[in-house]
């Protein structure tokens, strides 16, 4: 968003408000300073401990996570256990954070050492210059760090401009996130601007495991394999009509600090492949990522707010609901 926008953005908005997110602004920005400050090995550790507190506090959350937890694996952990991958994820999460307010002493020389990656496919040439590649990965591990690490393999992509309800703060959380080179695209225009640049060879990066509303034009993938998911048709879509590759990317956290990047085989297309095919396809790659590490995903994420209506909608948490319009995309 512009300065003008912003500041139109903030005229519409009630006085008080106003000095609030001003005050959210300056409280972001001292936040950051005072992370730039943490020697980088230290951060992990506090995000832990950040988590567990927050884990300890917030009740509703640590709920959400439980019910997704038990939803998604069944009795293959027991309450307990189920509770210390909670715990672990929102540290995960809150060291994720903490990375990206960390994000100003970011060089492509650091992320050398302490960003790596393999390409899990000998054969696959998704990093060639000029190839369309759209790379997809879940909420899981540190998801901020995607992009940094892959500019020492492909150079910088273009990101897609978060929206807050305070305007404030996305030009915040853009800077932290195109702090080694990456572009900024507005949301305004985004389709016609990512088409092009695919088009044009480019590359760039989508995060698939968002629940839309069905409004949003989603499309129906099952995870776990029984959970009916509206999620993002986008990185289908622009594959299809742009030729692009599809390559789902998960991001591991290193002993001793740092990430690891590993790149997924591409997902097979042809020209009658659907959007939801691809979607599907995207998912059961990284699925298996999310068995071997369960404390890496936002479990405190509301992954299944829609369930279908009759027997198929047994056993989803107690947060989800029915929806009509939900019931007639199914």
């Amino acid at each position: 968003m512009s300065g003008t926008g912003i500041q139109e953005a903030l005229g519409r908005v009630p006085f008080w408000k106003r000095q609030r997110y001003r005050l959210e602004w300056l409280g972001l920005r001292l936040l950051s300073g005072l992370v730039c400050f943490l020697p980088y090995r230290a951060i992990r550790p506090f995000g832990f401990f950040l988590g567990s507190v927050v884990w300890s506090v917030d009740r509703k959350r640590r709920e959400v996570t439980l019910a997704n937890l038990e939803c998604a694996f069944g009795d293959k952990y027991n309450p307990a256990e189920r509770s210390a991958i909670g715990r672990r994820s929102f540290g995960v999460f809150a060291g994720t954070m903490l990375e990206l307010l960390w994000s100003p002493r970011l060089s492509r020389e650091f992320l050398k050492k302490f960003g790596t990656h393999e390409t899990l496919d000998p054969s696959s040439r998704h990093a060639d210059e000029g190839r369309p590649v759209i790379y997809a990965c879940l909420h899981a591990g540190n998801f901020e760090w995607t992009s940094k690490i892959s500019v020492n393999l492909f150079g910088p992509v273009p990101l897609i401009a978060q929206e807050f309800k305070n305007p404030l703060i996305g030009p915040l959380f853009d800077s932290w996130r195109s702090a080694v080179g990456h572009t900024i695209f507005p949301r305004k225009g985004v389709m016609i601007r990512m088409l092009r640049h695919l088009k044009e060879g480019g590359k760039f990066g989508v995060l698939v495991d968002l629940n839309l509303k069905p409004s949003d034009g989603p499309v129906i993938i099952r995870c776990f394999g029984k959970y009916l998911t509206p999620v993002t048709r986008l990185p289908a879509e622009l594959a299809l009509r742009t030729g692009a590759a599809v390559v789902p990317v998960d991001i591991l956290p290193r002993d001793g600090g740092g990430h690891h990047l590993r790149f997924h085989p591409e997902i097979p297309m042809t020209e009658k492949t659907t959007p939801a095919e691809i979607a599907q396809a995207c998912w059961d790659a990284l699925e298996p990522h999310l068995h071997e590490h369960p404390e890496l995903w936002l479990w405190s994420y509301k992954h299944w707010r829609y369930r279908p209506k009759g027997s198929q909608g047994e056993g989803y948490p107690f947060y989800s609901s029915q929806d009509d319009s939900y019931q007639k995309l199914l």
